[in-house]
């Protein structure tokens, strides 16, 4: 019996952070489960045999498109008629809440998946946060399998909701995409995804002018868009050594960051990232870039190495500026263990397999 996966998710294709949904649908593909994935996007760029995209409108305003694109949802759920003996949900937190009771009653199955607790600052993130809670209140009260990307983010599930039901998820990358090439002549950091500033962007930037004041011949790469954004295009007007990228596609991106030589993760030490697997980490690490970023959970390896340099928050500026002095440019030895390291522990096969033992878990149980 061949079983369809419903993806059931408020997360976009085109987002940069969607390698995740991408690497783990296509795991289920190659092991021959069918896929249906249906979400606000109108198209998705994968076209392989046993995968079905089902788009449904959501609304343009920030704050209402989870909601209005669960609403559709249920609609969707509760006029086509599905083999619940056969199907799975993979429900996303954005969307559980409205969800989960239409699923319930059509005698479905289902797994929550929280890839990343609310990021966003302000109200948007306190009606996220709630959002949140209420999703794995629910996972809690029917005893239902939820995926998390981390340890820290296992035990704050388990201290928030006191939900153990839990499986670890980390991110890894798409080794084949991400590889090293030659790199810049000049010293060149490099940072992408979300351009916001409560993510520490400004902060890489403020280090990049102090190391061009003490003689530091440094540039800076951003690439992403972002609340910071246009502040960030300003500044690069001003100073040659600032460079901004609107986002773009995944290997556009995996060229640009390969040319660099260390990648940056400026996020502080914030619950979100905190409790993070951040995917950009495993993307320097197998372009073999070196990695220097703020310390905390969130960033850390399970090992120490010499290419791996985190900083306490409120010293990232004067560690990172004494890295930099000491840099070498020219360490392709160095470049390749980093590559070793990212091929033996980045890639995608663990999280696969996690995924894959849930599914039969939940098949099991009921």
């Amino acid at each position: 019996m061949i079983m369809k996966i419903l993806w059931l998710t408020a997360r976009s294709f085109t987002d940069l952070c969607s390698t995740t949904q991408q690497a783990l649908i296509h795991g289920l593909l190659n092991d021959g489960f069918e896929v249906q994935l249906i979400n606000g996007d109108e198209h998705v760029p994968v076209e392989e045999e046993g995968f079905v995209h089902t788009t449904l409108s959501r609304s343009s305003r920030r704050g209402f498109q989870a909601s209005s694109l669960a609403s559709n949802m249920v609609q969707w759920l509760e006029k086509n008629q599905l083999d619940s003996s056969k199907t799975i949900a993979v429900v996303e937190w954005r969307v559980a809440r409205r969800i989960a009771p239409t699923l319930n009653r059509l005698g479905i199955r289902w797994m929550l998946m929280d890839r990343s607790p609310p990021a966003d600052a302000g109200l948007l993130g306190w009606l996220q946060w709630r959002s949140w809670r209420k999703a794995w209140s629910i996972a809690r009260e029917q005893d239902v399998l939820g995926f998390v990307v981390s340890p820290a983010h296992k035990r704050f599930v388990d201290l928030e909701i006191g939900h153990k039901k839990t499986s670890i998820l980390p991110a890894g990358v798409d080794l084949n995409l991400f590889k090293p090439m030659k790199k810049h002549e000049a010293l060149t950091m490099v940072y992408h995804g979300r351009l916001d500033r409560h993510r520490g962007i400004m902060a890489a930037v403020m280090l990049a002018h102090k190391a061009r004041q003490v003689g530091v011949e440094i540039n800076l790469k951003l690439i992403g868009e972002g609340d910071a954004t246009t502040d960030l295009h300003s500044i690069a007007s001003e100073v040659d050594y600032i460079e901004v990228k609107d986002k773009m596609e995944q290997a556009k991106v995996a060229q640009e960051i390969a040319a660099c030589h260390i990648g940056i993760l400026p996020m502080p030490k914030r619950t979100a990232w905190v409790l993070a697997s951040p995917l950009k980490r495993s993307e320097y690490l197998a372009s073999g870039l070196c990695v220097f970023g703020v310390d905390h959970e969130g960033h850390r390896l399970e090992h120490e190495m010499p290419w791996f340099v985190l900083a306490a928050q409120e010293d990232f500026h004067e560690v990172g500026l004494e890295y930099l002095k000491n840099f070498t440019t020219h360490d392709n030895v160095q470049s390749l263990e980093v590559r070793a390291f990212a091929e033996q522990h980045c890639g995608w096969d663990k999280a696969i397999t996690n995924l894959k033992d849930g599914i039969h878990r939940t098949m099991a149980d009921s």
